[in-house]
């Protein structure tokens, strides 16, 4: 297997690229646990360097009831400013909400635009998404650049060795205490992301499902799938079409839009 790095861009951010390593499984308790800080940042570092547009939908079953929303995520990681730009339609294809994140300095900051193309408030990491039952925050994975990063341990989880972290969650986050997360640390690539209150409450899981190969030395995350054990509803990410896109762009002033 190739090295995959999960980011929702659930990375949209939810998705992993990276170039050949050693992946081999089995735990690895014979090593000192890495520094949390150090690790959190080489998982970053696998971030795709290209501009890269990705075609897909969001699925939410609740209640008995399913509903798709169209998804268009365009990811600049390589630029002077990261940017992550997500459009959301219906099923007819009528936009529901296009967001952008943007990584300036490594804190995340958000902006909206109308169907016309005028700016609107901007949306809370923890505002829904297009009805989804997913965040923002979810989709852009912005809690990869969080600081405080613990290990704490390792597990095996399908089958290979990953390095168990728990992040604190930045102080304007109230919906949320804490983050737990499961990194391959041979591969270098987020397994599974469970936000947790303080009671160490489980209130969201993501994980990733399955793969597929890009290119001969890139893979990505085709399903994520995430569950929300408070409204019992769940929510996938699949990712159908990866096209690489040829230009790259600079950093963007905040008043302006990225395509």
């Amino acid at each position: 297997m190739k090295n995959i790095f999960l980011t929702c861009a659930l990375l949209v951010s939810s998705i992993g690229f990276a170039q050949s390593r050693d992946v081999s499984g089995g735990l690895q308790d014979d090593l000192p646990l890495p520094v949390g800080s150090e690790l959190m940042s080489q998982v970053r570092a696998q971030l795709p360097p290209m501009p890269l547009e990705l075609r897909g939908k969001i699925w939410t079953y609740q209640n008995r009831n399913t509903r798709d929303r169209r998804l268009v995520s365009v990811l600049r990681f390589g630029d002077a400013v990261p940017t992550a730009t997500y459009t959301l339609s219906d099923s007819f294809g009528d936009l529901l909400s296009k967001v952008q994140v943007r990584w300036s300095r490594g804190i995340p900051e958000y902006f909206q635009w109308d169907a016309e193309g005028n700016a609107m408030p901007a949306p809370a990491p923890q505002g829904d998404v297009a009805d989804t039952g997913l965040t923002w925050s979810d989709l852009s994975l912005d809690f990869l650049w969080w600081p405080g990063a613990k290990a704490s341990g390792r597990e095996i989880v399908k089958t290979r060795s990953s390095v168990v972290l728990f992040l604190p969650a930045p102080p304007e986050r109230e919906d949320l205490h804490q983050i737990k997360l499961w990194v391959d640390e041979r591969a270098l690539f987020i397994v599974r992301a469970e936000m947790l209150d303080a009671d160490g409450k489980l209130l969201k899981r993501i994980e990733a499902e399955s793969f597929k190969k890009v290119r001969e030395d890139f893979w990505m995350v085709k399903d994520l799938k995430v569950y929300d054990p408070i409204s019992k509803s769940r929510m996938g990410i699949r990712f159908e079409e990866v096209i690489e896109l040829e230009e790259s762009l600079s950093a963007v002033p905040a008043d302006k839009e990225v395509e």
